[in-house]
């Protein structure tokens, strides 16, 4: 997946808003990703046409300002990438466009969950799941 000379996973992060993008940017750095991030969808289709083979995964908000929004950077991201999903930042899906192979859906109030799911992906192993215990009402 990664080059001998890249250590890290790298990251295209495409999200208008300010303040959740410098979050994600920071919570993906935290958790060991390099991270490019922009604002709008035309800036990160310019990068994905110049560094494609370089940039491991996206994370896109699906509506962005401007003629480029998330579901054509998926396009352009899975001709470098057709074996890996996108994560995609919508409150709403859209179900005639999603396929579980191309796409993870992560609502906007949850940024960590980004984070979780990368680790995931990145490192595919199978995982635990302990069973979650009701507590009887007293």
């Amino acid at each position: 997946m990664l080059s001998a000379s890249r250590s890290k996973a790298t990251v295209l992060v495409v999200e208008d808003d300010a303040i959740t993008r410098e979050l994600l940017t920071q919570l993906l750095r935290a958790g060991g990703f390099e991270v490019i991030a922009t604002s709008t969808g035309e800036r990160a289709l310019l990068t994905l046409c110049q560094l494609g083979g370089e940039i491991d995964w996206l994370v896109s908000k699906v509506s962005l300002p401007g003629l480029v929004c998330g579901w054509i950077l998926t396009d352009e991201y899975r001709e470098h990438h057709p074996d890996r999903p996108v994560l995609l930042i919508s409150p709403m899906p859209d179900p005639a466009k999603i396929s579980s192979e191309q796409v993870v859906l992560v609502p906007p109030e949850a940024p960590m969950r980004v984070l979780e799911v990368l680790q995931a992906l990145k490192n595919p192993e199978p995982i635990c799941v302990l069973p979650f215990r009701r507590s009887k009402a007293a």
